[in-house]
């Protein structure tokens, strides 16, 4: 009975030594500079704008792994703030979770949790009341993005913006790698928060609560734009040159060309390129070292290189 009682004590050891944590980091920034309050920025209309407040939530989490396999963390709600310079994100822990492919979340909360009572989650849950506030009310519920601060070429006017509702839920997907850290398996993302205000005028200002306008432009925005994966290099492929890879032109008309030359990679690495659902839209291992892929529908897409089924880099693609 004592041999039983070690053997099972040893077995439960080994099953939590097996399991791994996995880590959502979020680097914010506005444009190439690390985010911060009141730093002059311009979106893309040439409107300048400083910002006091950005936080959002992310929910609905799913990991993307060993040849396309989906592991779900609905439970996992996050409200981030890019006041915390980094924001990391425990997905849970894992035992079946080998190569990190992807990651998808929703942006905002989604139905029923969005139209519930928020007094009735503990006081520490990211759905709890906060101040200041991030929640509506019941029937309109939480604020999926919460953006204050100033605009106009004086930076004098109010710069306001609460988008909400449940038709402005959208979700995510992002084809990356992953590096190990402390034993931890690191999924990193940079926010850019210029991109949120994309085609938003506000030049003289703005202050808009609600689920239309501008505040459903942000919604978008933040689903196409503000999101990108960090290049890194894959797991025990110390001997490539991610350096040396290089794709171009960046915007294209349709015709890329990824030049791999002195990447030291194998004959056998492979194109993964994605659009902005993580829908595959182009696949192929032909041409190495250098290789003309064509894509024809306008728009934004990530390129992977992928060897031995690891992500060595990615690369964001603009179709005109």
């Amino acid at each position: 009975m004592k041999k039983f009682f070690i053997f099972a004590f040893l077995l439960s050891v080994v099953s939590i030594q097996a399991q791994q944590a996995i880590i959502l980091k979020i680097n914010h920034k506005l444009g190439n500079q690390p985010f911060a309050f009141n730093q002059a920025a311009i979106n893309n209309l040439s409107h300048d704008f400083n910002l006091s407040r950005m936080q959002y939530y992310l929910s609905k989490f799913a990991i993307i792994h060993d040849g396309n396999q989906v592991s779900y963390t609905d439970t996992v709600f996050a409200l981030v703030d890019a006041a915390s310079g980094v924001t990391s994100i425990h997905l849970g822990n894992y035992t079946s979770i080998n190569s990190i492919e992807g990651i998808r979340f929703g942006i905002g909360v989604k139905s029923p949790e969005n139209n519930q009572d928020p007094s009735l989650w503990p006081a520490s849950h990211p759905l709890s009341p906060k101040i200041p506030s991030m929640h509506w009310g019941w029937a309109s519920g939480y604020f999926f993005v919460a953006l204050s601060g100033n605009s106009s070429p004086s930076l004098n006017q109010t710069l306001e913006v609460h988008a909400l509702g449940n038709t402005n839920y959208f979700t995510k997907t992002i084809m990356t790698s992953y590096t190990v850290v402390n034993g931890q398996k690191v999924v990193t993302l940079n926010a850019d928060y210029t991109e949120s205000l994309k085609n938003i005028s506000i030049s003289s200002g703005l202050v808009v609560h609600g689920t239309s306008g501008a505040a459903a432009t942000l919604m978008t925005n933040f689903r196409d734009y503000v999101f990108s994966p960090v290049q890194t290099i894959g797991l025990n492929e110390n001997d490539i040159n991610e350096s040396n890879i290089s794709i171009y032109p960046v915007p294209s008309n349709g015709d890329v060309i990824f030049d791999l030359t002195g990447s030291n990679l194998p004959s056998n690495a492979s194109i993964n390129i994605t659009d902005i659902t993580g829908r595959v839209v182009k696949h192929t291992t032909a041409g190495f070292p250098v290789s003309t892929v064509n894509i024809t529908e306008k728009g934004v897409y990530f390129a992977s290189i992928t060897s031995e089924g690891k992500i060595i880099a990615t690369r964001k693609l603009v179709i005109y």
